[in-house]
C-alpha cells in the first residue's frame, strides 16, 4: 500500500518526484541573490533568518535582518520555466521594520535590481536548473 505522501507526489509530479524544485532550494537561491548585491557584507543565514551588514541612508554599516515569512513553489504552464517561486519576507535595518509605502519598497534600488524585496518571485529555469529572479 502506498503512503499518502508518495501517492500525492506521484500524482502531482509524474513521472517522478524529483521534477519539481524544492522550497529549500528557493530559500537558498533567495539568500544567494541578496548576498550578490555588491555592498552586502558578513552574510549569515540560519533557517528563515538572514543577517548582513550594509549601507542604509547615510549609515555605511547598518545591521540588516531579513525574515522569510513564506516560500511557495507553484507549477505554471511554461515548458522552459515550469515553476514559479514566491518569497514573502520582512526586512529590518537596525531593528526597524522597513514597510513598503505604495509602490515604494523602502529598500535600496540595488536589491530591487537583483529581483529581491519584501514580495518577490523567481522562475525555475529548466535548462539551467536554477532560479531566475525578476
Amino acid at each position: 500500500m502506498l503512503t499518502v505522501s508518495v501517492l500525492l507526489c506521484a500524482v502531482l509530479t509524474a513521472p517522478g518526484c524529483s521534477s519539481a524544485p524544492g522550497i529549500d532550494g528557493l530559500r537558498e537561491s533567495f539568500v544567494a541573490q541578496v548576498a550578490s548585491v555588491s555592498f552586502v557584507r558578513d552574510v549569515k543565514a540560519s533557517g528563515d533568518e538572514l543577517t548582513f551588514t550594509g549601507p542604509f541612508e547615510t549609515e555605511q554599516n547598518a545591521q540588516w535582518r531579513i525574515h522569510i515569512d513564506s516560500a511557495l513553489v507553484e507549477p505554471q504552464d511554461d515548458d522552459e520555466q515550469p515553476f514559479k517561486g514566491t518569497i514573502k519576507s520582512s526586512w529590518y535595518v537596525n531593528g526597524r521594520l522597513i514597510e513598503p509605502q505604495g509602490t515604494d519598497s523602502g529598500l535600496p534600488a540595488e536589491f530591487l535590481d537583483k529581483g529581491v524585496g519584501q514580495d518577490c518571485w523567481a522562475f525555475w529555469e529548466k535548462t539551467a536548473k536554477r532560479w531566475g529572479w525578476v
